[in-house]
Protein backbone atom coordinates (compact mmCIF):
# COMPACT_ATOMS: atom_id res chain seq x y z
CA UNK A 1 0.00 0.00 0.00
CA UNK A 2 1.45 3.37 -0.99
CA UNK A 3 1.95 6.12 1.55
CA UNK A 4 -0.86 8.66 1.73
CA UNK A 5 0.35 11.82 -0.05
CA UNK A 6 0.08 14.93 2.14
CA UNK A 7 0.35 18.41 0.63
CA UNK A 8 3.05 20.31 2.50
CA UNK A 9 2.11 23.62 4.08
CA UNK A 10 4.02 25.96 1.77
CA UNK A 11 4.72 29.67 2.10
CA UNK A 12 1.40 30.78 0.55
CA UNK A 13 -0.64 28.55 2.87
CA UNK A 14 1.42 29.71 5.84
CA UNK A 15 0.80 33.38 4.98
CA UNK A 16 -2.94 32.72 4.63
CA UNK A 17 -3.16 31.01 8.03
CA UNK A 18 -0.98 33.61 9.79
CA UNK A 19 -3.09 36.45 8.38
CA UNK A 20 -6.26 34.71 9.60
CA UNK A 21 -4.78 33.97 13.06
CA UNK A 22 -3.86 37.65 13.48
CA UNK A 23 -7.54 38.49 13.08
CA UNK A 24 -8.68 35.60 15.32
CA UNK A 25 -6.32 35.44 18.31
CA UNK A 26 -4.32 38.69 18.51
CA UNK A 27 -4.53 39.88 21.20
CA UNK A 28 -5.43 36.95 23.45
CA UNK A 29 -4.31 35.36 26.72
CA UNK A 30 -2.37 32.12 26.68
CA UNK A 31 -4.56 29.49 28.34
CA UNK A 32 -3.29 25.95 27.86
CA UNK A 33 -0.82 23.63 26.11
CA UNK A 34 -0.82 19.92 25.42
CA UNK A 35 1.47 17.67 23.40
CA UNK A 36 -0.40 14.90 21.59
CA UNK A 37 2.72 13.21 20.21
CA UNK A 38 6.49 13.73 19.99
CA UNK A 39 6.17 16.36 17.25
CA UNK A 40 2.77 18.06 17.72
CA UNK A 41 1.63 20.75 20.17
CA UNK A 42 -1.85 22.13 20.72
CA UNK A 43 -2.11 25.63 22.24
CA UNK A 44 -5.22 27.32 23.62
CA UNK A 45 -5.71 31.11 23.56
CA UNK A 46 -8.53 32.96 25.36
CA UNK A 47 -10.00 35.83 23.35
CA UNK A 48 -12.94 38.06 24.36
CA UNK A 49 -15.31 35.73 22.47
CA UNK A 50 -13.91 32.21 22.79
CA UNK A 51 -11.12 29.79 23.62
CA UNK A 52 -9.36 29.29 20.28
CA UNK A 53 -6.97 26.39 19.67
CA UNK A 54 -4.09 26.09 17.22
CA UNK A 55 -2.01 23.04 16.37
CA UNK A 56 1.70 23.30 15.63
CA UNK A 57 3.62 20.34 14.22
CA UNK A 58 7.27 19.97 13.26
CA UNK A 59 6.80 16.51 11.73
CA UNK A 60 9.00 16.40 8.59
CA UNK A 61 6.22 14.96 6.37
CA UNK A 62 3.62 17.58 7.37
CA UNK A 63 4.96 20.59 9.29
CA UNK A 64 2.08 22.99 9.91
CA UNK A 65 0.30 25.68 11.89
CA UNK A 66 -3.48 25.25 11.72
CA UNK A 67 -6.54 26.10 13.75
CA UNK A 68 -8.47 23.20 15.31
CA UNK A 69 -11.76 22.74 17.16
CA UNK A 70 -11.46 22.37 20.97
CA UNK A 71 -9.55 19.09 21.37
CA UNK A 72 -9.87 16.34 23.99
CA UNK A 73 -7.60 16.71 26.99
CA UNK A 74 -4.48 14.74 26.22
CA UNK A 75 -0.71 15.04 26.68
CA UNK A 76 -0.86 17.83 29.27
CA UNK A 77 1.76 16.03 31.37
CA UNK A 78 4.45 16.02 28.69
CA UNK A 79 7.61 17.93 29.64
CA UNK A 80 7.32 20.41 26.76
CA UNK A 81 3.65 21.14 27.48
CA UNK A 82 4.40 21.64 31.18
CA UNK A 83 7.26 24.02 30.36
CA UNK A 84 5.10 26.10 28.02
CA UNK A 85 2.26 26.29 30.55
CA UNK A 86 4.65 27.37 33.28
CA UNK A 87 6.57 29.89 31.17
CA UNK A 88 3.64 31.46 29.29
CA UNK A 89 1.09 31.56 32.11
CA UNK A 90 -0.53 35.00 32.53
CA UNK A 91 1.08 36.26 29.30
CA UNK A 92 -0.78 37.70 26.33
CA UNK A 93 -0.16 36.89 22.68
CA UNK A 94 0.37 40.38 21.25
CA UNK A 95 1.86 39.73 17.81
CA UNK A 96 2.26 37.04 15.16
CA UNK A 97 4.99 37.92 12.67
CA UNK A 98 6.08 36.30 9.41
CA UNK A 99 8.45 38.22 7.14
CA UNK A 100 8.64 38.13 3.36
CA UNK A 101 9.06 34.66 1.90
CA UNK A 102 10.54 33.08 5.04
CA UNK A 103 8.75 30.07 6.51
CA UNK A 104 9.39 31.23 10.06
CA UNK A 105 6.57 32.46 12.33
CA UNK A 106 7.16 34.35 15.57
CA UNK A 107 4.50 34.36 18.31
CA UNK A 108 5.33 37.24 20.69
CA UNK A 109 4.12 37.36 24.30
CA UNK A 110 4.07 40.14 26.88
CA UNK A 111 2.21 40.93 30.10
CA UNK A 112 -0.23 43.04 28.09
CA UNK A 113 -0.40 44.81 24.68
CA UNK A 114 2.11 47.67 24.42
CA UNK A 115 4.46 46.25 27.06
CA UNK A 116 7.94 44.76 26.53
CA UNK A 117 8.11 41.35 24.80
CA UNK A 118 8.94 38.76 27.47
CA UNK A 119 8.77 35.50 25.56
CA UNK A 120 8.86 34.52 21.89
CA UNK A 121 7.69 31.23 20.40
CA UNK A 122 9.38 30.60 17.06
CA UNK A 123 7.98 28.04 14.62
CA UNK A 124 10.23 27.02 11.72
CA UNK A 125 8.38 25.11 9.01
CA UNK A 126 11.21 23.88 6.82
CA UNK A 127 10.61 20.22 5.98
CA UNK A 128 12.90 17.88 7.94
CA UNK A 129 14.53 20.93 9.56
CA UNK A 130 11.20 22.07 11.09
CA UNK A 131 11.28 22.94 14.78
CA UNK A 132 9.66 24.95 17.56
CA UNK A 133 11.67 27.09 20.02
CA UNK A 134 10.72 29.22 23.02
CA UNK A 135 13.02 32.21 23.65
CA UNK A 136 13.34 34.59 26.58
CA UNK A 137 13.67 38.39 26.19
CA UNK A 138 17.41 38.03 25.44
CA UNK A 139 16.79 35.55 22.58
CA UNK A 140 18.14 32.64 24.63
CA UNK A 141 16.50 29.25 23.94
CA UNK A 142 14.54 28.10 27.00
CA UNK A 143 13.04 24.98 25.46
CA UNK A 144 12.55 23.53 21.99
CA UNK A 145 10.86 20.73 20.06
CA UNK A 146 14.08 18.93 19.15
CA UNK A 147 17.74 19.55 19.95
CA UNK A 148 19.92 20.07 16.86
CA UNK A 149 23.39 18.64 17.51
CA UNK A 150 26.53 19.21 15.46
CA UNK A 151 26.29 15.79 13.82
CA UNK A 152 22.80 16.79 12.59
CA UNK A 153 23.74 20.28 11.40
CA UNK A 154 27.21 21.79 11.50
CA UNK A 155 25.74 25.00 10.09
CA UNK A 156 23.31 25.75 12.94
CA UNK A 157 23.45 23.41 15.96
CA UNK A 158 21.06 24.64 18.64
CA UNK A 159 19.92 23.53 22.08
CA UNK A 160 18.60 24.92 25.35
CA UNK A 161 20.70 27.82 26.65
CA UNK A 162 21.97 28.83 23.20
CA UNK A 163 21.35 32.23 21.66
CA UNK A 164 18.88 31.81 18.79
CA UNK A 165 20.30 32.25 15.29
CA UNK A 166 18.02 32.55 12.27
CA UNK A 167 18.38 30.00 9.47
CA UNK A 168 20.57 30.95 6.47
CA UNK A 169 18.96 33.54 4.16
CA UNK A 170 16.84 32.30 1.26
CA UNK A 171 18.45 31.84 -2.13
CA UNK A 172 16.94 33.22 -5.30
CA UNK A 173 15.12 36.39 -6.33
CA UNK A 174 12.22 37.84 -4.36
CA UNK A 175 8.98 37.61 -6.39
CA UNK A 176 7.80 41.08 -7.33
CA UNK A 177 4.35 42.08 -8.58
CA UNK A 178 5.79 44.96 -10.62
CA UNK A 179 8.23 42.76 -12.55
CA UNK A 180 7.51 42.74 -16.28
CA UNK A 181 6.64 39.61 -18.25
CA UNK A 182 9.86 39.89 -20.28
CA UNK A 183 12.10 40.17 -17.18
CA UNK A 184 10.26 37.33 -15.38
CA UNK A 185 10.55 34.97 -18.35
CA UNK A 186 14.18 35.88 -18.95
CA UNK A 187 15.09 35.13 -15.33
CA UNK A 188 13.43 31.70 -15.45
CA UNK A 189 15.05 30.80 -18.78
CA UNK A 190 18.53 31.88 -17.70
CA UNK A 191 19.55 28.24 -17.02
CA UNK A 192 17.79 25.82 -19.41
CA UNK A 193 16.01 23.11 -17.41
CA UNK A 194 12.47 21.89 -16.77
CA UNK A 195 10.01 24.62 -15.84
CA UNK A 196 9.59 23.30 -12.27
CA UNK A 197 13.35 23.28 -11.60
CA UNK A 198 13.97 26.66 -13.23
CA UNK A 199 11.16 28.36 -11.31
CA UNK A 200 12.21 26.82 -7.97
CA UNK A 201 15.88 27.75 -8.46
CA UNK A 202 15.13 31.30 -9.65
CA UNK A 203 12.58 32.63 -7.12
CA UNK A 204 12.00 32.40 -3.36
CA UNK A 205 8.91 30.84 -1.80
CA UNK A 206 8.27 28.34 -4.60
CA UNK A 207 6.94 24.93 -3.54
CA UNK A 208 6.03 21.91 -5.73
CA UNK A 209 2.35 22.59 -4.99
CA UNK A 210 2.57 26.27 -6.02
CA UNK A 211 4.40 25.29 -9.23
CA UNK A 212 1.49 23.04 -10.19
CA UNK A 213 -1.08 25.68 -9.21
CA UNK A 214 0.37 28.42 -11.41
CA UNK A 215 1.05 26.02 -14.31
CA UNK A 216 -2.51 24.84 -14.96
CA UNK A 217 -6.08 24.47 -13.78
CA UNK A 218 -5.98 20.69 -13.44
CA UNK A 219 -3.33 18.17 -12.43
CA UNK A 220 -2.73 16.49 -15.81
CA UNK A 221 -2.38 19.81 -17.62
CA UNK A 222 -0.09 21.23 -14.91
CA UNK A 223 2.16 18.16 -14.61
CA UNK A 224 2.65 18.14 -18.38
CA UNK A 225 3.71 21.81 -18.39
CA UNK A 226 6.08 21.76 -15.40
CA UNK A 227 8.03 18.78 -16.77
CA UNK A 228 8.66 20.49 -20.12
CA UNK A 229 11.90 22.36 -20.80
CA UNK A 230 11.63 26.14 -20.54
CA UNK A 231 12.93 26.30 -24.12
CA UNK A 232 10.01 24.26 -25.49
CA UNK A 233 7.06 26.06 -23.84
CA UNK A 234 4.80 27.95 -26.22
CA UNK A 235 4.16 31.71 -25.95
CA UNK A 236 0.49 31.19 -24.97
CA UNK A 237 1.56 28.91 -22.14
CA UNK A 238 4.06 31.47 -20.85
CA UNK A 239 1.41 34.19 -20.94
CA UNK A 240 -1.19 32.12 -19.05
CA UNK A 241 1.41 31.12 -16.40
CA UNK A 242 2.50 34.76 -15.97
CA UNK A 243 -1.14 35.79 -15.56
CA UNK A 244 -1.58 33.26 -12.71
CA UNK A 245 1.80 34.31 -11.27
CA UNK A 246 0.56 37.90 -11.08
CA UNK A 247 -2.73 36.76 -9.55
CA UNK A 248 -0.82 34.82 -6.86
CA UNK A 249 1.33 37.82 -5.97
CA UNK A 250 -1.67 40.15 -5.93
CA UNK A 251 -3.48 37.87 -3.48
CA UNK A 252 -0.41 37.84 -1.22
CA UNK A 253 -0.03 41.63 -1.37
CA UNK A 254 -3.71 42.21 -0.60
CA UNK A 255 -4.07 39.28 1.87
CA UNK A 256 -7.09 38.04 -0.10
CA UNK A 257 -7.08 34.34 0.59
CA UNK A 258 -9.69 31.67 0.08
CA UNK A 259 -9.52 27.89 0.19
CA UNK A 260 -10.51 25.59 -2.63
CA UNK A 261 -10.20 21.79 -2.70
CA UNK A 262 -10.71 21.52 -6.47
CA UNK A 263 -7.62 22.11 -8.53
CA UNK A 264 -4.27 20.67 -9.57
CA UNK A 265 -3.33 20.04 -5.90
CA UNK A 266 -5.26 18.82 -2.83
CA UNK A 267 -6.02 22.42 -1.86
CA UNK A 268 -5.22 25.96 -3.02
CA UNK A 269 -5.48 29.10 -0.84
CA UNK A 270 -5.21 31.80 -3.51
CA UNK A 271 -7.07 32.59 -6.72
CA UNK A 272 -10.36 34.18 -7.59
CA UNK A 273 -12.86 34.23 -4.73
CA UNK A 274 -15.98 32.61 -6.11
CA UNK A 275 -18.31 33.93 -3.44
CA UNK A 276 -17.87 36.95 -1.18
CA UNK A 277 -20.22 35.33 1.31
CA UNK A 278 -17.81 32.42 1.71
CA UNK A 279 -16.58 32.84 5.29
CA UNK A 280 -14.95 29.43 5.65
CA UNK A 281 -11.99 29.59 8.01
CA UNK A 282 -8.89 28.49 6.13
CA UNK A 283 -7.07 27.38 9.29
CA UNK A 284 -9.93 25.14 10.44
CA UNK A 285 -10.38 23.58 6.99
CA UNK A 286 -6.65 22.90 6.80
CA UNK A 287 -6.72 21.46 10.33
CA UNK A 288 -9.43 19.06 9.19
CA UNK A 289 -7.47 18.21 6.02
CA UNK A 290 -4.25 17.39 7.89
CA UNK A 291 -6.08 15.47 10.64
CA UNK A 292 -7.80 13.26 8.03
CA UNK A 293 -4.59 12.71 6.06
CA UNK A 294 -2.59 11.80 9.17
CA UNK A 295 -5.32 9.42 10.38
CA UNK A 296 -5.41 7.88 6.91
CA UNK A 297 -1.64 7.45 6.90
CA UNK A 298 -1.65 5.94 10.39
CA UNK A 299 -4.53 3.63 9.41
CA UNK A 300 -2.67 2.41 6.33
CA UNK A 301 0.48 1.85 8.37
CA UNK A 302 -1.37 -0.29 10.94
CA UNK A 303 -3.16 -2.20 8.16
CA UNK A 304 0.15 -3.03 6.46
CA UNK A 305 1.66 -4.21 9.76
CA UNK A 306 -1.45 -6.25 10.58
CA UNK A 307 -1.50 -7.89 7.16
CA UNK A 308 2.17 -8.81 7.53
CA UNK A 309 1.73 -10.16 11.09
CA UNK A 310 -1.37 -12.20 10.22
CA UNK A 311 0.21 -13.59 7.07
CA UNK A 312 3.37 -14.57 8.98
CA UNK A 313 1.36 -16.16 11.82
CA UNK A 314 -0.80 -18.07 9.34
CA UNK A 315 2.26 -19.37 7.46
CA UNK A 316 3.79 -20.50 10.78
CA UNK A 317 0.61 -22.33 11.79
CA UNK A 318 0.28 -24.00 8.37
CA UNK A 319 3.91 -25.13 8.54
CA UNK A 320 3.37 -26.58 12.02
CA UNK A 321 0.16 -28.26 10.88
CA UNK A 322 1.96 -29.87 7.95
CA UNK A 323 4.71 -31.09 10.31
CA UNK A 324 2.12 -32.70 12.59
CA UNK A 325 0.37 -34.30 9.60
CA UNK A 326 3.70 -35.84 8.56
CA UNK A 327 4.20 -37.21 12.08
CA UNK A 328 0.73 -38.79 11.99
CA UNK A 329 1.59 -40.42 8.69
CA UNK A 330 4.75 -41.89 10.20
CA UNK A 331 2.99 -42.94 13.40
CA UNK A 332 0.11 -44.66 11.57
CA UNK A 333 2.40 -47.70 11.20
CA UNK A 334 1.66 -48.66 14.85
CA UNK A 335 -1.19 -50.91 13.58
CA UNK A 336 1.31 -52.73 11.35
CA UNK A 337 3.60 -53.19 14.37
CA UNK A 338 0.76 -54.66 16.41
CA UNK A 339 -0.14 -57.05 13.58
CA UNK A 340 3.49 -58.14 13.20
CA UNK A 341 3.77 -58.76 16.96
CA UNK A 342 0.52 -60.78 16.96
CA UNK A 343 1.75 -62.82 13.99
CA UNK A 344 5.01 -63.67 15.80
CA UNK A 345 3.22 -64.75 18.98
CA UNK A 346 0.74 -66.80 16.96
CA UNK A 347 3.57 -69.01 15.67
CA UNK A 348 3.38 -72.67 16.85
CA UNK A 349 6.62 -72.50 18.84
CA UNK A 350 8.19 -68.97 18.79
CA UNK A 351 11.76 -68.72 19.96
CA UNK A 352 12.85 -66.62 22.91
CA UNK A 353 14.33 -64.07 20.49
CA UNK A 354 11.04 -63.83 18.57
CA UNK A 355 9.06 -63.33 21.79
CA UNK A 356 11.39 -60.44 22.79
CA UNK A 357 10.95 -58.94 19.31
CA UNK A 358 7.14 -59.14 19.62
CA UNK A 359 7.23 -57.52 23.06
CA UNK A 360 9.40 -54.70 21.66
CA UNK A 361 6.95 -54.19 18.78
CA UNK A 362 4.03 -54.00 21.24
CA UNK A 363 5.85 -51.36 23.32
CA UNK A 364 6.71 -49.24 20.25
CA UNK A 365 3.13 -49.53 18.97
CA UNK A 366 1.79 -48.42 22.35
CA UNK A 367 4.10 -45.38 22.42
CA UNK A 368 3.17 -44.42 18.88
CA UNK A 369 -0.53 -44.77 19.69
CA UNK A 370 -0.18 -42.43 22.68
CA UNK A 371 1.85 -39.99 20.53
CA UNK A 372 -0.86 -40.08 17.88
CA UNK A 373 -3.47 -38.81 20.35
CA UNK A 374 -1.14 -36.00 21.43
CA UNK A 375 -0.40 -35.08 17.83
CA UNK A 376 -4.12 -35.09 16.92
CA UNK A 377 -4.66 -32.59 19.74
CA UNK A 378 -1.89 -30.41 18.32
CA UNK A 379 -3.44 -30.70 14.84
CA UNK A 380 -6.77 -29.46 16.21
CA UNK A 381 -4.96 -26.61 18.01
CA UNK A 382 -3.21 -25.44 14.83
CA UNK A 383 -6.45 -25.71 12.81
CA UNK A 384 -8.19 -23.58 15.44
CA UNK A 385 -5.41 -20.97 15.31
CA UNK A 386 -5.63 -20.82 11.50
CA UNK A 387 -9.40 -20.33 11.79
CA UNK A 388 -8.88 -17.49 14.30
CA UNK A 389 -6.33 -15.84 11.99
CA UNK A 390 -8.76 -16.12 9.07
CA UNK A 391 -11.42 -14.39 11.18
CA UNK A 392 -9.02 -11.50 11.85
CA UNK A 393 -8.12 -11.36 8.13
CA UNK A 394 -11.83 -11.14 7.33
CA UNK A 395 -12.34 -8.26 9.78
CA UNK A 396 -9.35 -6.44 8.30
CA UNK A 397 -10.65 -7.03 4.79
CA UNK A 398 -14.09 -5.67 5.76
CA UNK A 399 -12.60 -2.54 7.31
CA UNK A 400 -10.59 -1.88 4.14
CA UNK A 401 -13.55 -2.65 1.90
CA UNK A 402 -15.99 -0.22 3.55
CA UNK A 403 -14.66 3.05 2.12
CA UNK A 404 -17.31 5.49 3.33
CA UNK A 405 -16.62 4.84 7.01
CA UNK A 406 -15.59 7.82 9.13
CA UNK A 407 -11.75 8.01 9.25
CA UNK A 408 -11.58 8.29 13.05
CA UNK A 409 -14.00 5.41 13.62
CA UNK A 410 -12.12 3.33 11.06
CA UNK A 411 -8.83 4.00 12.85
CA UNK A 412 -10.38 3.12 16.24
CA UNK A 413 -11.73 -0.16 14.83
CA UNK A 414 -8.37 -1.06 13.30
CA UNK A 415 -6.54 -0.24 16.56
CA UNK A 416 -8.98 -2.52 18.42
CA UNK A 417 -8.32 -5.27 15.90
CA UNK A 418 -4.55 -4.70 16.23
CA UNK A 419 -4.83 -5.07 20.01
CA UNK A 420 -6.79 -8.31 19.59
CA UNK A 421 -4.20 -9.71 17.20
CA UNK A 422 -1.36 -8.79 19.56
CA UNK A 423 -3.18 -10.31 22.54
CA UNK A 424 -4.53 -13.52 21.02
CA UNK A 425 -2.67 -14.22 17.76
CA UNK A 426 0.81 -12.63 17.69
CA UNK A 427 1.15 -12.67 21.48
CA UNK A 428 3.31 -9.82 22.81
CA UNK A 429 4.98 -9.68 26.21
CA UNK A 430 3.11 -6.48 27.08
CA UNK A 431 -0.27 -7.72 25.86
CA UNK A 432 -1.72 -7.31 29.38
CA UNK A 433 -1.93 -3.55 28.81
CA UNK A 434 -4.59 -4.17 26.16
CA UNK A 435 -6.94 -5.81 28.68
CA UNK A 436 -8.37 -2.51 29.83
CA UNK A 437 -12.10 -1.94 29.69
CA UNK A 438 -12.77 -0.53 26.20
CA UNK A 439 -16.55 -1.04 26.20
CA UNK A 440 -17.39 2.66 25.85
CA UNK A 441 -14.93 3.16 22.99
CA UNK A 442 -16.16 0.04 21.23
CA UNK A 443 -19.78 1.11 21.50
CA UNK A 444 -18.93 4.34 19.68
CA UNK A 445 -17.28 2.57 16.74
CA UNK A 446 -19.73 -0.28 16.16
CA UNK A 447 -21.32 -0.07 12.71
CA UNK A 448 -25.05 0.62 12.98
CA UNK A 449 -27.65 1.17 10.28
CA UNK A 450 -31.42 1.37 10.25
CA UNK A 451 -33.54 -1.43 8.88
CA UNK A 452 -36.46 -0.67 6.52
CA UNK A 453 -38.73 -0.63 9.61
CA UNK A 454 -36.45 1.77 11.46
CA UNK A 455 -34.86 -0.77 13.82
CA UNK A 456 -31.13 -0.83 14.55
CA UNK A 457 -28.91 -3.42 12.90
CA UNK A 458 -25.47 -3.73 14.55
CA UNK A 459 -22.40 -5.19 12.80
CA UNK A 460 -19.23 -6.27 14.61
CA UNK A 461 -15.89 -5.11 13.19
CA UNK A 462 -13.69 -7.38 15.34
CA UNK A 463 -13.95 -10.20 17.86
CA UNK A 464 -14.50 -7.93 20.86
CA UNK A 465 -17.29 -6.07 19.07
CA UNK A 466 -18.85 -9.40 18.08
CA UNK A 467 -18.95 -10.37 21.76
CA UNK A 468 -20.22 -6.93 22.78
CA UNK A 469 -23.22 -6.84 20.44
CA UNK A 470 -24.08 -10.54 20.72
CA UNK A 471 -23.47 -11.50 24.37
CA UNK A 472 -23.14 -8.31 26.43
CA UNK A 473 -25.55 -5.89 24.77
CA UNK A 474 -27.89 -8.43 23.17
CA UNK A 475 -31.38 -8.60 24.70
CA UNK A 476 -34.02 -11.30 24.67
CA UNK A 477 -35.98 -10.85 21.45
CA UNK A 478 -32.97 -9.73 19.36
CA UNK A 479 -32.00 -11.88 16.36
CA UNK A 480 -28.43 -12.96 15.61
CA UNK A 481 -27.16 -13.60 12.07
CA UNK A 482 -23.93 -15.17 10.84
CA UNK A 483 -22.73 -16.56 7.51
CA UNK A 484 -22.77 -20.35 7.83
CA UNK A 485 -19.48 -22.23 8.16
CA UNK A 486 -17.27 -19.31 7.11
CA UNK A 487 -15.52 -16.45 8.96
CA UNK A 488 -17.73 -13.39 9.27
CA UNK A 489 -19.03 -10.56 11.45
CA UNK A 490 -21.87 -11.00 13.91
CA UNK A 491 -24.98 -9.11 12.78
CA UNK A 492 -27.67 -8.35 15.38
CA UNK A 493 -31.15 -7.11 14.49
CA UNK A 494 -32.48 -5.24 17.56
CA UNK A 495 -35.95 -6.75 17.22
CA UNK A 496 -36.44 -6.40 21.00
CA UNK A 497 -37.05 -2.68 20.35
CA UNK A 498 -40.05 -3.04 18.01
CA UNK A 499 -41.92 -5.06 15.44
CA UNK A 500 -39.99 -6.57 12.56
CA UNK A 501 -41.02 -7.66 9.10
CA UNK A 502 -39.51 -9.90 6.43
CA UNK A 503 -37.57 -7.01 4.87
CA UNK A 504 -35.68 -6.41 8.14
CA UNK A 505 -34.77 -10.08 8.44
CA UNK A 506 -33.68 -10.31 4.80
CA UNK A 507 -31.50 -7.19 5.10
CA UNK A 508 -29.79 -8.58 8.25
CA UNK A 509 -29.12 -11.85 6.39
CA UNK A 510 -27.75 -9.92 3.41
CA UNK A 511 -25.45 -7.91 5.71
CA UNK A 512 -24.16 -11.10 7.37
CA UNK A 513 -23.32 -12.37 3.89
CA UNK A 514 -21.66 -9.09 2.88
CA UNK A 515 -19.48 -8.92 6.01
CA UNK A 516 -18.17 -12.46 5.62
CA UNK A 517 -15.71 -14.47 3.56
CA UNK A 518 -18.67 -15.40 1.32
CA UNK A 519 -18.96 -11.79 0.07
CA UNK A 520 -18.01 -12.75 -3.49
CA UNK A 521 -20.77 -15.37 -3.82
CA UNK A 522 -24.12 -14.51 -5.39
CA UNK A 523 -25.95 -16.16 -2.50
CA UNK A 524 -24.65 -17.40 0.86
CA UNK A 525 -26.33 -19.49 3.57
CA UNK A 526 -26.86 -17.45 6.76
CA UNK A 527 -27.96 -18.84 10.12
CA UNK A 528 -30.55 -16.80 12.11
CA UNK A 529 -30.79 -17.56 15.84
CA UNK A 530 -32.67 -15.88 18.72
CA UNK A 531 -29.92 -14.18 20.71
CA UNK A 532 -30.88 -15.96 23.94
CA UNK A 533 -29.87 -19.25 22.28
CA UNK A 534 -26.22 -18.19 22.00
CA UNK A 535 -23.52 -19.48 24.36
CA UNK A 536 -19.93 -18.29 24.76
CA UNK A 537 -17.33 -21.00 24.06
CA UNK A 538 -14.71 -20.76 26.81
CA UNK A 539 -10.99 -20.85 26.01
CA UNK A 540 -11.47 -19.22 22.60
CA UNK A 541 -11.30 -15.74 21.10
CA UNK A 542 -13.93 -13.21 22.29
CA UNK A 543 -17.15 -13.51 20.32
CA UNK A 544 -16.77 -17.25 19.65
CA UNK A 545 -20.23 -18.73 20.29
CA UNK A 546 -22.26 -21.87 19.87
CA UNK A 547 -26.02 -21.83 19.32
CA UNK A 548 -29.11 -23.98 19.74
CA UNK A 549 -31.42 -24.39 16.79
CA UNK A 550 -31.75 -21.64 14.25
CA UNK A 551 -33.07 -21.12 10.77
CA UNK A 552 -31.05 -21.00 7.55
CA UNK A 553 -31.70 -18.06 5.20
CA UNK A 554 -30.04 -17.00 1.95
CA UNK A 555 -28.13 -13.73 2.03
CA UNK A 556 -27.24 -11.62 -1.01
CA UNK A 557 -24.10 -9.54 -0.44
CA UNK A 558 -24.63 -7.30 -3.48
CA UNK A 559 -28.01 -6.14 -2.18
CA UNK A 560 -26.56 -5.42 1.29
CA UNK A 561 -23.67 -3.44 -0.18
CA UNK A 562 -26.02 -1.01 -1.96
CA UNK A 563 -28.19 -0.51 1.13
CA UNK A 564 -25.20 -0.13 3.48
CA UNK A 565 -23.48 2.55 1.36
CA UNK A 566 -26.76 4.44 0.94
CA UNK A 567 -27.19 4.56 4.72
Amino acid sequence: MNKVPIQIMDLTTLKAVVFELRQEIVPSRFENAQQIDSHTLQLGFRTLDQLAWIEISWLAESPRIVQIPPPKRYGEKSTLAKQLKHLLVNLALVEIRQNGFERIVRFKFSSRPGKRIEKELIVELMGRHSNILLLDNSSKVITLGKQIKENHSRLRPIGTGDIYKSPPPLKGLTPNLSESFHSWKENICLVPSTFKNSLKNTYQGISPALTLQIAGNNYNEAINIINQSVTSLESKTWESIYKRWQEWLLNIDNNTYTINFNGPTDFIVWGKIKSKSNKTKIGLRLGEYYANKIIERKTNSIIEKLKHDLEKSKDDEIRKLEAQALLIKNISEYITMQNNANYILALQSPTKKQIKEAQSLFKQAKRKKRSRESILNRVEFHKKKISEIEYCELFLDSLMYVENDDNKNKLDSIIELKEEVEEYICIKKNSSKFKSNRTKEQASTIKEIQSPSGLKIQIGSNNRQNELISLRKGKKGDLWFHAQETPGSHVVLKSSNGLIDDNDIQLAADLASFFSRARGNKLAPVIMVPIENLKRISGTLPGTVSHRGGRVLWGKAERAQKYFHQK
